[in-house]
C-alpha cells in the first residue's frame, strides 16, 4: 500500500494507531506531498516496524518491493511466504539466496525444491529415465541462480538439496527444511493445498509464481496461488509480496520489452 498522509495522520500512525487499516504483515510505502518516499516498513499487527536487511555479496534490492521481499524472506516469524508477479522481478533468485543462506547457517537441515513439470505434460512419466532424471531437467533455474561453490548435483549428493514434483509428494512430511515451490502458478487449489500440508516441524515454505505465465486453463480457473493470496492476507503466519508494476522487472531492458509486450 502507498499513502500520502498529512502530518497529523502520520503522527498518529507512528504512535501505533492503525489509521490506514493495514492487515497484519502488510507492507506500506509512505510518501510526502511531493511524491517522495519518506518511509517504508511492515505492519506487524500491532505497530509499524522497520524492514529487516540482509546483506549478500553480489545482490542488493533494486526496488522497494525487492526490499519488501528481502524482509519477508528473512522474517523467521512468517512460515508461509507468497511472492508473486512479473517475470524478471527476482522472485526465484531471492528465494534461493535466502534458502541457501539459512542452510549454510544451520537454521535448516535441507533446501527442498518443488516444481510442477507442466511444460511436458501432467506426468513426469512422459520423460525417459528414473524419477531424478525426469526432475533434473527443469532445474536450470536453480543453476542460473546458484552462487554456492557446489553444483546442483553436488548439493543433491551431499543431501543439502532435495528436489521433487507434486506427483510424488502425497504423504510426505517435510521437516527442518526451507521449501521453495517454484513456478507455483501452475498448481490447482488442491495441489497447492496438498503441498502446503506437507510442511512439517521447523520448516518454512515459500511459494513463488507469476500469474501471467499460467500455461493451462485449469490453472487459470482454479489457481492455488491466487486463492492463497486472496484468502490468507492478514494471517500472522503469512507474508505476501506482489510485483505488479512496470519497474518490477529488473532483469534487463530486453526482458522488459517482452514482459510488457504480451
Amino acid at each position: 500500500m502507498e499513502v500520502q498522509p498529512d502530518d497529523e495522520t502520520l503522527a498518529s500512525f507512528y504512535e501505533g494507531n492503525n489509521v490506514f487499516n493495514l492487515l497484519t504483515n502488510q507492507y506500506l510505502i509512505i510518501k510526502n506531498k511531493d511524491d517522495d518516499v519518506i518511509d517504508k516498513g511492515r505492519w506487524d499487527g500491532h505497530k509499524f516496524v522497520k524492514l529487516i536487511y540482509t546483506k549478500f555479496k553480489d545482490f542488493k534490492p533494486k526496488t522497494i518491493k525487492q526490499e519488501f521481499a528481502f524482509d519477508l524472506l528473512a522474517n523467521p516469524n512468517v512460515g508461509i511466504k507468497l511472492i508473486a508477479g512479473k517475470a524478471g522481478s527476482g522472485k526465484s533468485r531471492m528465494s534461493m539466496m535466502f534458502g541457501m543462506y539459512f542452510l549454510n547457517k544451520g537454521i535448516y537441515e535441507k533446501f527442498f525444491v518443488i516444481r510442477h513439470n507442466v511444460s511436458v505434460g501432467e506426468k513426469n512419466g512422459y520423460l525417459p529415465g528414473d524419477k531424478m532424471s525426469k526432475i533434473r531437467g527443469w532445474l536450470g533455474f536453480f543453476e542460473d541462480n546458484n552462487d554456492t561453490q557446489y553444483t546442483i548435483d553436488e548439493l543433491i549428493f551431499r543431501n543439502m538439496v532435495e528436489v521433487d514434483s507434486p506427483e510424488y509428494l502425497k504423504g510426505r512430511d517435510i521437516k527442518n527444511a526451507w521449501i521453495l515451490v517454484d513456478e507455483c502458478e501452475d498448481l490447482t487449489e488442491e495441489q497447492f493445498a496438498m503441498i502446503g500440508q506437507r510442511t512439517s516441524a521447523n520448516s518454512t515454505i515459500c511459494f513463488v509464481g507469476d500469474y501471467d505465465q499460467i500455461t493451462q486453463d485449469k490453472y487459470k480457473k482454479y489457481s492455488g496461488l491466487k486463492r492463497a493470496i486472496n484468502n490468507l492476507a492478514g494471517n500472522e503466519n503469512v507474508g505476501i509480496v506482489v510485483f505488479d508494476s512496470e519497474e518490477d522487472n529488473v532483469r534487463s531492458e530486453i526482458s522488459k520489452i517482452f514482459t510488457y509486450l504480451y
